[in-house]
């Protein structure tokens, strides 16, 4: 993320956005810890709600084993909300384009668009290598 694309007032707006999706992922429906919470507290809620009202997907979600160290971990980032832009611009922060993601599904979401710049990155550097190794372009781009 390179914070010098989006605007300056990014963090309020994104606020904003959590906020009206209430700290919940807009795809997966997957609540996400609030600023004022500790890990501990969410634990606590996503546990009271699976006592209390057998929504235990998500407690199921916060933690898992871990082999080579023989006991159970929190996965903490599958709860953080954060917010996408819908068209990949940074800079349009229309309301329209701006979506509450959990930190799976914006992974999700963005995957297409980071192999796409993965690739071109590669592309990029080969070329430059091989610049750098003597090999002129015959064509420039």
């Amino acid at each position: 993320m390179n914070r010098k694309l989006y605007p300056k007032n990014w963090e309020s707006i994104a606020l904003e956005i959590k906020e009206a999706a209430d700290w919940h992922c807009q795809e997966c429906q997957r609540p996400c810890k609030r600023p004022s919470q500790s890990w501990d507290e969410f634990a606590e809620q996503l546990n009271g709600n699976a006592v209390h009202f057998g929504e235990d997907k998500w407690w199921s979600e916060l933690f898992e084993y871990e082999e080579e160290l023989g006991c159970e971990l929190p996965k903490y980032r599958r709860f953080v909300l954060t917010v996408a832009h819908l068209d990949h611009d940074p800079s349009n922060c229309d309301r329209n384009n701006l979506k509450a993601l959990c930190s799976v599904c914006h992974l999700r979401y963005d995957a297409t668009e980071h192999a796409k710049k993965a690739a071109s990155t590669r592309f990029r550097k080969k070329q430059q290598q091989l610049e750098n190794s003597g090999q002129l372009k015959l064509f420039g781009n």
